[in-house]
């Protein structure tokens, strides 16, 4: 086998190596959290602090309209059981009894909204720690068929390093040197074919004397424009 077909051997090793690679940095990373479930985490979060809030809200409200009860109910014993005579005491103290219900009746009605807000929220609660389950028990699946992944990928990446040392011992130094310079600063392309007497790399023409280089597999040809290595077929 040619040189250069050895090179194109361990560039499709190398291409199959970081592509497994890739794929396990993605399980690693999805093994540290589920983004959906994460969010729904946090919305959860934000409805039960909405919930708390509905809920003192809720229990002040009740508060000030038990008090204002109390001394309503207190004020109307004074009016009917004869411990006042003075007319003018009666008249202001049925004033105020009148704007204590008043009082009441409109914190009767902020409870009643109070009421209705907390019902809502809680049917959010009830909805968002549902959903909540559902992605923590789907994560939980997840996270074992991922740790089995990850000892796949694991197995196959060291067979396929294995291959990719090997294969580096059939190429002459100098020329694995060349590769490895060429797929470090061409994004990981270091070999292009040759197609139509164009580099497939760079899509630029190559001259006749390199192509007939290429074409003759004794030695290693370059791009004259990207310098990749040329390979006929």
């Amino acid at each position: 086998m040619s040189q250069v077909l050895e090179i194109l051997t361990l560039q499709s090793l190398d291409d199959e190596a970081a592509a497994l690679r890739a794929a396990l940095a993605d399980i690693e990373r999805r093994l540290q959290g589920d983004e959906e479930l994460n969010a729904a985490r946090r919305d959860l979060a934000a409805i039960r602090a909405r919930q708390e809030t509905a809920r003192r809200d809720q229990r002040r409200l009740e508060g000030e309209v038990e008090a204002l009860s109390d001394k309503i109910a207190a004020d109307e014993k004074k009016l009917y059981d004869g411990s006042i005579h003075s007319p003018k005491e009666l008249t202001n103290l049925q004033h105020e009894v009148d704007t204590l219900k008043a009082s009441r009746a409109t914190h009767e009605d902020a409870l009643i909204e109070a009421l209705d807000a907390a019902e809502q929220v809680n049917r959010e609660a009830a909805t968002a720690e549902r959903r909540a389950r559902v992605l923590e028990g789907r994560w939980q699946l997840q996270q074992q068929e991922l740790r089995h992944e990850v000892l796949r990928l694991g197995d196959t990446i060291a067979r396929v390093d294995a291959k990719r040392d090997l294969q580096k011992t059939r190429i002459p130094p100098r020329s694995l040197h060349l590769y490895e310079d060429l797929r470090r600063r061409k994004g990981g392309m270091a070999v292009s074919r040759l197609t139509g007497g164009s580099c497939g790399g760079c899509r630029v023409s190559v001259p006749d004397g390199i192509r007939r280089k290429a074409l003759a597999i004794s030695d290693i040809a370059q791009c004259p424009n990207c310098e990749r290595i040329l390979s006929v077929g």
